[in-house]
């Protein structure tokens, strides 16, 4: 892996190279200082499997234009902490890409080759780099599920960009980075660390994917059929504990089943009786930490027949049994 930047005003290259895949079997950190006539700069890069973190902070004497190529698929969070970046390409597989400061964005570039500016004197940055292969390791059999249009840009090696404008840098991912930077943990807890960090912003950008997806869909609603779509959410909640069909569902909502199935899945992202379950298990779970209720009395309540069924259901969901719940810490 490669990465070239050129400065042509002041005859100047500067060539960075990476472990193919960015692979290392242990957390690796480079401190350094550039100093030259326009720019100075400290960089903190911080290295682990499939990832890649730049901490950048530089001083520059005027505005500056790079030439930018790297010979890699481009998978990159990019918080511009003060300053501006501004990337223009000058190839088919690439889309632009500003940031301005205190503002973010995720994107993939299947390739980069192109005019990097950065117009501000003074600039601090908070940059991932992260492989494909990370990626799918993180999500495994989920990744295509919850990546959604960035999973479909990757598949077809077309650019993507998760907002078309940056967005301002929210509060819990200020937080998580200062955590990162300020981490002081050993070597090996810092790896351990470091890493959850990284899952937690991944966490992060992909809900956000997801939510916007279905702000997209919702909008294509009319406030007919999106009250029809929440009523019929709140006689599901409301009636857990019984028998529902989809078929009697349609007929308290007012709609045909196959639009019932269709449209709610759009508002809600998952199937009717998908999302049931995911409310019967978080209910269930409250009910077994607040309540004096044995395990079958729950399963009953929230509409299992069959208490084993209801253990298979909530083991799925949660990875312990239910009648473990008490045994947790907190519960």
């Amino acid at each position: 892996m490669r990465s070239t930047y050129r400065i042509n005003k002041f005859k100047e290259t500067l060539i960075k190279k990476q472990e193919k895949g960015l692979r290392t079997k242990e957390i690796r950190e480079i401190k350094e200082s550039i100093n030259t006539s326009f720019v100075n700069v400290t960089s903190r890069e911080i290295l682990l499997n499939g990832i890649m973190i730049n901490i950048v902070s530089e001083d520059f004497t005027a505005p500056v234009t790079f030439e930018v190529e790297h010979d890699f698929p481009y998978i990159k969070v990019h918080f511009e902490i003060e300053g501006y970046s501004q990337y223009i390409p000058n190839n088919s597989k690439s889309v632009p890409v500003i940031i301005k400061s205190g503002h973010y964005n995720f994107f993939y570039l299947p390739e980069v080759k192109g005019t990097l500016t950065y117009n501000t004197k003074t600039r601090k940055s908070f940059e991932i780099v992260v492989t494909e292969e990370y990626l799918k390791e993180i999500f495994k059999d989920n990744f295509y599920k919850v990546s959604t249009g960035f999973g479909e840009a990757l598949k077809n090696e077309e650019p993507f960009t998760m907002f078309s404008q940056n967005e301002p840098i929210p509060p819990n991912l200020l937080l998580i980075i200062d955590d990162i930077i300020f981490c002081s943990y050993q070597k090996e807890i810092k790896q351990v660390y470091i890493e959850s960090k990284i899952k937690e912003i991944f966490s992060h950008l992909f809900s956000e994917i997801n939510l916007e997806k279905s702000r997209k869909q919702i909008h294509k609603l009319n406030k007919v059929e999106l009250d029809q779509i929440l009523n019929a959410e709140r006689i599901l909640k409301e009636n857990m504990g019984n028998s529902l069909t989809v078929e009697k569902l349609a007929m308290l909502t007012g709609l045909n089943q196959h639009k019932l199935k269709r449209q709610f899945k759009s508002v809600f992202n998952e199937p009717i009786f998908s999302y049931l379950t995911n409310v019967r298990m978080d209910k269930a779970k409250k009910m077994l930490t607040t309540e004096e209720m044995n395990v079958s009395e729950v399963a009953y309540a929230v509409g299992y027949k069959n208490p084993q069924h209801f253990t298979a259901a909530f083991k799925k969901k949660f990875n312990y049994l239910p009648s473990e719940l008490k045994k947790r810490p907190g519960a």
